[in-house]
């Protein structure tokens, strides 16, 4: 009887051991699909740690609540299945039933966090892969470990200690951050090393750096198109501007035809122009205008000038040209402290590129270019006074270079709309969209209401308002707010984050309450336009939350 009854707890133990690595893995697999906005953030933000904690604090810890709330559901009700079935411990295998609440109210979690539109959904590059295993890892450990201390010493809980696995996820990304963050490091430095070997051996290439708080893609894309009249160029994809979205291109894209690289510069702090330029060398540099984007990360408007200024300063040190678009009065101060700085604007004809003749409309733009005393007819379905300005600063770039304007208003003309950035979108429903979710600056939303303020019908706007902006937020959004009321005719507020802020301007500025609208998601306020939107109305999608803010 007694070898039995040893017999007997042998197998349970060895059934608990297998039940325990099988419970690691499922739980390690549900915690990967959880801590997923985690992730994403991370990535989000270039991998800075600084970033991901600043994130936390920008969104008031909103998702460490919904975190905490699946902690919660899943401890309560797995605490209440193992007092229920307490009777039946004898046969241990009963206590995992409490498992199952775990896995039912991970997986709604998991079902809401990914129904949500996502705006840049997470990259399953080689580093987040590596990131993946390490969190893995450190969670299926720390899983087998918990259920063992539960097994041991809470035996009512039995397997419900698991059950604060949610709340400890954004700490086991911080350590798998860190534990990989050598490795990355050394992998970095050899694929740069790579790009910047291989950029060197192209003698003849030249290198043109843009830059600026926004416009960058539209520049960057405008002066390849025009460029591409004369010479083999090679630009950038999308919003690849960083170091290693550099070294992609360079390794990945760049050919030995190649005349000329435009190169995309991105930043979010201090020092990181200087990197792109020290990294690719660039004899042209191209500012697009300067504004109070990324305000929380830079934490004030000087420190985002003098950001920019580094391509200058690298350019000028190097004897290349600089280029500013001088129609925001930060870049125009800017461009003052280089004297042989080429400076471009529409708001005044001071400088030596000139537009006469300009019409914008709802069809796009067209105008005349004047310089040297000759002028060209040009036109482009690119809409707003801005994309204007946009197009006469790669304009002056490719004068210098060697174009004429016969050739100029020929890549103008070959223009094509942005995806999510003034893209006017077919409905089915026979009212007009205009597609602006890329814009999150405070300049191109006043450029985006000029646009609709262009076309007949009823006006309706749908946006989250302005982000990243730190103590100014809530006054842009105000602006913002007071700029709509003179263009809408209903306002759909998608977000908690900035209501206030624009409901607050719009009824300052005489905006009827009643056409003011929250709803909590971009999803709901789409299900809102079949109740206001008819037939020849015009709805802007204006700006779309990063996914770090939803």
């Amino acid at each position: 009887m007694r070898f039995l009854c040893l017999n007997t707890s042998l197998i349970d133990s060895n059934l608990d051991l297998i039940m325990f690595s099988i419970i690691a893995i499922l739980s390690t697999v549900l915690m990967i699909f959880v801590g997923y906005k985690l992730l994403q953030v991370l990535q989000l933000t270039g991998y800075k740690l600084n970033g991901f904690l600043k994130w936390f604090k920008e969104t008031k810890y909103s998702y460490m609540s919904r975190l905490f709330m699946l902690t919660f559901l899943s401890l309560a009700s797995m605490l209440m299945t193992n007092v229920l079935l307490a009777d039946f411990f004898v046969q241990r295998i009963f206590s995992y039933v409490s498992i199952l609440c775990y896995v039912l109210f991970c997986s709604l979690f998991i079902t809401n966090l990914f129904s949500a539109k996502q705006k840049t959904p997470l990259k399953y590059t080689k580093r987040m892969t590596r990131l993946v295993i390490v969190f893995a890892i450190l969670i299926a450990g720390f899983t087998w470990g918990i259920q063992y201390v539960g097994y041991m010493y809470i035996p009512y809980l039995s397997f419900g200690l698991i059950a604060i696995i949610p709340v400890t996820l954004p700490l086991f990304v911080i350590i798998a951050y860190f534990i990989t963050y050598p490795i990355e490091k050394l992998i970095s430095i050899s694929y740069l090393k790579k790009a910047r070997k291989k950029l060197a051996e192209q003698k003849n290439i030249l290198v043109i750096g843009v830059t600026g708080s926004f416009g960058k893609t539209s520049v960057k894309n405008i002066l390849s198109t025009i460029l591409e009249e004369k010479f083999k160029v090679c630009s950038t994809p999308a919003s690849y501007n960083t170091p290693l979205g550099l070294s992609k291109t360079i390794l990945k894209k760049l050919t030995n035809d190649d005349e000329i690289l435009i190169a995309e510069m991105g930043a979010k702090q201090t020092g990181d122009i200087k990197e792109l330029c020290e990294m690719v060398n660039p004899t042209i540099g191209v500012i697009t205008g300067i504004g109070n984007q990324h305000l929380l990360t830079f934490g004030s408007l000087d420190n985002i000038s003098k950001t920019k200024g580094e391509l200058a300063d690298y350019v000028s040190k190097s004897n290349g040209k600089i280029y500013f678009n001088v129609d925001t009065e930060a870049a125009l101060n800017l461009s003052n402290k280089y004297k042989d700085a080429v400076k471009t604007a529409i708001s005044t004809s001071e400088y030596d590129l000139k537009v006469e003749s300009l019409k914008v409309d709802k069809d796009g733009s067209s105008f005349k270019l004047v310089y040297d005393k000759k002028k060209v007819e040009c036109s482009t379905v690119l809409l707003g006074n801005h994309n204007v300005s946009n197009i006469v600063l790669a304009a002056r770039i490719a004068l210098d270079l060697g174009l004429s304007l016969e050739e100029i208003s020929a890549g103008i003309s070959k223009l094509k709309a942005i995806p999510h950035r003034l893209e006017i979108l077919k409905s089915s429903a026979e009212y007009t969209i205009i597609d602006d979710a890329y814009n999150c600056s405070v300049e191109g939303s006043k450029a985006s209401l000029e646009v609709l303020s262009r076309f007949e019908g009823k006006k309706i706007v749908i946006t989250p308002g302005l982000v990243e902006l730190g103590a100014d937020q809530f006054n842009s959004n105000f602006e913002f707010g007071r700029d709509l009321a003179k263009v809408c005719d209903y306002v759909i507020i998608d977000s908690t984050i900035n209501y206030d802020a624009i409901s607050s301007g719009l009824i300052f500025a005489g905006f009827d309450e009643n056409k003011i609208i929250q709803v909590v998601s971009l999803s709901k306020a789409v299900e809102m336009l079949k109740d206001i939107a008819t037939k020849g109305d015009v709805v802007l999608f204006e700006n779309d939350l990063p996914d770090n803010y939803s």
